[in-house]
Order: structure tokens, then C-alpha cells, then sequence
């Protein structure tokens, strides 16, 4: 069992300085943390309704069962917290309940066969609530009323911070089932995806792909420098805004082991233009010329580095809606889903070992599954299916995202023919940024290429809101100089 840090968990937008102070009272560094170490998010406060929904569904905030969990249905048999899901007792625990609901129905057509087929492995524990920064939730009020949506372009306008529409206004227009009566709904919700969630400043701090074949495991490591820059939506103390208001962000992402690739990198502008008709730009710097050369303007289509993974992977689904054909809302569910990671994904006291990437299971095939310790808890999501351009690799990508915040779970790619190619299994916790924001992030994701039997699973010390970093140092003269 994993050790727990308590942390103060404030929902009410009058304490938000306080919140902040707390927070930043509490030790969230790396320093000295066991690889299993996981962060608790509750202390028995209540989420706030207006943000969470009445009753709130983002999972349990005391030791006992939340509101929510009586609208389940299921009144059985339990299964208890900790049971490893696995191919020899799935039948046996399928039908059990475990918060309200049957075990068996929070498990996706895609992971079901992964258990079955495939190996996968699910360690089960009770859901914790998972509070995004309250000046997020706030922003999100503060600005919704003065986004404008055109059904005909798909195009958003008028966002500043937070989340373009809020997730609680998108679920009343949604039925029993998850239908909703919006036909933009899809939008909607990418729309809420692609803006800035963690802040102002995204420090991937360690992040390394690692080549996993299903039979032979580790073939190899890719280390890498990488960095994304807001330049709208910060929420970090200063201005929400830099610049002229035309650029939306700015990413590096450098390579820096083996030696082979070190020094390969890119540096990317997306602008803020909802049309997405003004490409992003892209230069990639190339070590044989010692020089950065501008990309064409789908670049966010290609592989990262030799990976199985697409740029437009970034999240599982890295796109503003408007450069897919179209998008569209499936229904909502109950998941398992992996939303407290472990605190240090990348433990470079095993550096260059299957030990290095402690939630990975890289010693039992197929090598490249979160490892057994990594538990599994119910998550409600929407299911989002978008049609990428005829350019993309992809026919459609299925997306299953918290319903409450935008935080991706799982995913699947389809390939040209509509025959399902990749899944994306994202490992999530809460990190506390330099400044005391809380933001729920990525540190782990699979990338499955069951064609090749062959995954990139990439692992990161994820960090939210690092301190000191400035515009300039997520730039073109900032990849040059590092890729030197």
C-alpha cells in the first residue's frame, strides 16, 4: 500500500489566498519520496456544488461512500478495494459492485480485452475526490458568459481563462444515457481540453520514452528536454495574458539522450485562432547543418522522434476541434481509470534499468502496461469520437475524459480502414506548481501500437507552474541553444 501525503483540499473561492498559502506550507517536492508514493487529494471537505455538480461525482471525499454512489444501481454483492482485476477472475468479479455500480460495467469494450487477451492487470481502489485549482474553477465562471459559440464555423470566441464552457451548463443538456440534446457538444468539451489546464507553465521534468516490444521488452531509451510556455489563460499570479493576444502557446521538446538523437528538437507556435486555419508554426533543429528549419504546417500530425506516438497524441488528443472534421459526443460513463499516480514516475537513482520507470510493468509481458502497484479507480467520463483530416493517420480517435475538468483517461485509434490500432492508457495525479497551483496531470502514457506489437510508453516528473520560468526560455533561441 502506498504511502499518503494529506493534503488541505479548499473549495471555497473566498479561502482561494488561503488555499494557496496552505498549500505552499505543505512539502510537494520530489526530494526523498518513495517510488510509490501517492498524494491524497480530500480531507473530508465537500466539493463545492457549483463546480462539481449536486451530488458531486468526482469520487469520494470521506472514508465513506459519496451521494452519488446511490444512484448506481447496484446494491450486490461487493468486491472489495485493492482486488487485482485480471484475465482469471474477471467473470468472477464482473457482475460485483464496487461504489454503486457493477464492476464489470466501468470496464471499456478496449480494456476488457486487453485483461483478457493482452495481460493487462487492474489493482482497484475507492475513488478520491480530485479538486482542479479553484482559480481555474473560478475563471471558468467568471468568463463563460462572454464565449460565443458559431455552430457553422465550430470557432469559440471570447475565452480569457479557465474553461471555455462549463462541464455542469454542457450536462444539462445530456439525458440518462448521455445523449445530449446540443450538437456541438463534442466541441464543447475539446474546446475545454485545449485550453491551458495547468496554469501557466508546463515543465515536462524528465520525461523519457521508452521503446517497449511486446515480446522482447525494452529495446530502448529516449530522454528528453521539453517545455510548454501559455501565452493566454495563465494562472499563475500575473497577467492571463502576454503578448499581442495571436499566439495561444509555445512548446520545445529536445533531445538529449542517446547520443545518436541528442540535439534533434522542435519548437513549436500554436496561435490563438479558433478556425485553426493558420497552421501551427514549426522549426526543428538539424544537428547535420547546425541550423532550425521550418516544418510544413501539419507537423502535429507526424511521429515525436521515432516514437509510435503523434504530436497530436500530446494528451491523448492535443488538437483544437476545429482541425478535426468533426467531433462528436458519444454518451458519458463510469471507468476505471488511473487518476492518482504514483508522485515519482522517473526515479533516476535506477537510471538506465526497467527500475528507472517504477509504474511501468516493463519485467512482465506484454512489458509495457502501468504496473501492478498503480491502482485503478472509478472515474465518470464523456466519450468524445473525432474524425481527424484525410491527411491524418488516423479514420477517428475515441477520447474517455473526466467529466467535471478536462483530463483525458484512455483513449483508441482507428486506422484508414476503421480497424482499431493504438490505445492510450494515461497515468494522472494532482501536482502542486512552485506557486501552490493545483493541477490533475499526466506523468505516464502508454501509447499501445497493437499492430506492432510495440508500444512507446512515455514516463515524466510532470511539473505544473515551475518557478522563474519566462517567455524566453521556451523559444527558438532557447532550442538552438540547448540542442548545441
Amino acid at each position: 500500500m502506498y504511502k499518503k501525503l494529506l493534503t488541505t483540499s479548499v473549495v471555497s473561492v473566498s479561502l482561494l489566498l488561503g488555499a494557496h498559502a496552505a498549500l505552499a506550507a505543505v512539502d510537494k517536492s520530489d526530494k526523498d519520496k518513495p517510488a510509490g508514493y501517492v498524494a491524497k487529494t480530500t480531507d473530508g471537505t465537500a466539493p463545492n456544488t457549483t463546480y462539481y455538480g449536486d451530488p458531486p461525482g468526482a469520487g469520494r471525499w470521506t472514508d465513506g461512500p459519496a451521494p452519488i454512489e446511490a444512484l448506481g444501481g447496484c446494491t450486490g454483492e461487493e468486491m472489495k478495494a485493492g482486488t487485482v482485476i485480471k484475465a482469471d477472475n474477471l467473470d468472477a468479479l464482473k457482475d460485483l459492485c464496487f461504489e454503486g455500480k457493477a464492476v464489470g460495467s466501468m470496464i471499456t469494450d478496449n480494456v476488457e480485452w486487453m485483461i483478457r487477451e493482452k495481460a493487462l492487470m487492474i489493482n482497484t481502489r475507492h475513488s478520491e475526490f480530485i479538486e482542479m485549482d479553484p482559480l481555474y474553477m473560478q475563471a471558468t465562471q467568471d468568463g463563460k458568459a462572454n464565449v460565443t459559440f458559431d455552430p457553422a464555423t465550430r470557432e469559440a470566441n471570447g475565452w480569457k481563462a479557465g474553461m471555455l464552457f462549463d462541464p455542469q451548463d454542457l450536462l444539462k443538456d445530456m439525458d440518462a444515457d448521455g445523449k445530449s440534446s446540443d450538437p456541438a457538444a463534442g466541441d464543447k468539451w475539446i474546446w475545454n481540453l485545449r485550453a491551458p489546464t495547468y496554469g501557466a507553465t508546463m515543465d515536462l521534468r524528465h520525461i523519457s520514452w521508452v521503446f517497449l516490444d511486446a515480446h522482447k521488452g525494452m529495446e530502448r531509451i529516449q530522454r528528453w528536454w521539453a517545455r510548454r510556455y501559455y501565452m493566454e489563460g495563465r494562472l499563475d499570479g500575473g497577467p492571463i495574458s502576454e503578448g499581442d493576444g495571436t499566439i495561444l502557446q509555445k512548446t520545445v521538446l529536445v533531445a538529449i539522450y542517446p547520443q545518436d538523437i541528442k540535439g534533434i528538437g522542435i519548437f513549436s507556435i500554436r496561435y490563438n485562432d479558433p478556425s485553426a486555419k493558420k497552421p501551427d508554426d514549426v522549426w526543428a533543429y538539424l544537428k547535420s547543418v547546425r541550423r532550425a528549419r521550418r516544418l510544413s504546417g501539419n507537423a502535429w500530425m507526424d511521429p515525436i522522434g521515432g516514437t509510435v506516438q503523434l504530436y497530436d497524441d500530446w494528451d491523448i488528443w492535443d488538437a483544437v476541434p476545429t482541425k478535426y472534421k468533426d467531433v462528436t459526443l458519444l454518451g458519458k460513463r463510469w471507468i476505471w481509470a488511473i487518476a492518482h499516480a504514483p508522485l515519482i514516475t522517473v526515479d533516476l537513482a535506477f537510471k538506465n534499468t526497467i527500475k528507472e520507470f517504477p509504474a511501468v510493468d516493463m519485467d512482465t509481458p506484454p512489458h509495457f502496461f502501468p504496473n501492478e502497484q498503480v491502482q485503478w479507480e472509478p472515474r465518470e467520463v464523456v466519450i468524445l469520437e473525432g474524425t481527424p483530416p484525410d491527411e491524418h493517420p488516423y479514420s477517428k480517435k475515441i477520447v474517455y475524459m473526466e467529466i467535471d475538468y478536462p483530463r483525458p483517461y484512455l483513449g483508441e485509434a482507428y486506422d484508414k480502414n476503421g480497424k482499431f490500432w493504438k490505445s492510450f492508457i494515461f497515468q494522472n495525479r494532482v501536482d502542486w506548481g512552485d506557486d501552490g497551483y493545483a493541477a490533475p496531470i499526466p506523468v505516464v502514457g502508454h501509447i499501445i501500437d497493437w499492430k506492432a506489437e510495440f508500444s512507446t510508453t512515455w514516463s515524466s516528473n510532470m511539473k505544473a507552474n515551475p518557478a522563474g520560468v519566462e517567455e524566453t526560455d521556451v523559444s527558438l533561441k532557447q532550442l538552438i541553444k540547448l540542442a548545441r
